[in-house]
């Protein structure tokens, strides 16, 4: 089963994922002071992270990510179990670089993704 596709491309599942809504709208004052609120729409934001990720792995996010200003996101959302796709955007990607001596490799260490919902 795949658990996180980023335009297509299977990835390493993440070690951790965390889905929190996002409500974007606009907010004013009356006269009076009275506030009023305008919900504009309600979107996702994703954050995923990995403890560590192959080299090949690391090379399909950046190369997908800087493909286009939005990409197409899939993961497996736990409350539904299914496997939810959205055209996101990335932002905030972080990672350290490894050298794994045992198995004489280079891999990419606390990588972290955030995905904004278009």
């Amino acid at each position: 089963m795949d658990f996180f596709k980023v335009n297509g491309y299977i990835v390493k599942a993440p070690t951790e994922i965390t889905i929190s809504p996002e409500v974007l709208d606009k907010v004013e004052r009356t006269v009076d002071g009275t506030m009023v609120v305008d919900i504009i729409a309600r979107k996702r934001k994703v954050d995923v992270s990995w403890e560590y990720l192959s080299k090949e792995d690391m090379t399909t996010i950046v190369n997908q990510i800087g493909k286009d200003k939005f990409l197409e996101l899939s993961f497996h959302d736990n409350s539904t179990g299914e496997l939810v796709t959205m055209i996101a955007r990335a932002e905030g990607m972080t990672y350290q670089p490894y050298y794994n001596w045992v198995k004489s490799k280079i891999m990419w260490k606390a990588v972290s993704i955030s995905f904004s919902e278009r």
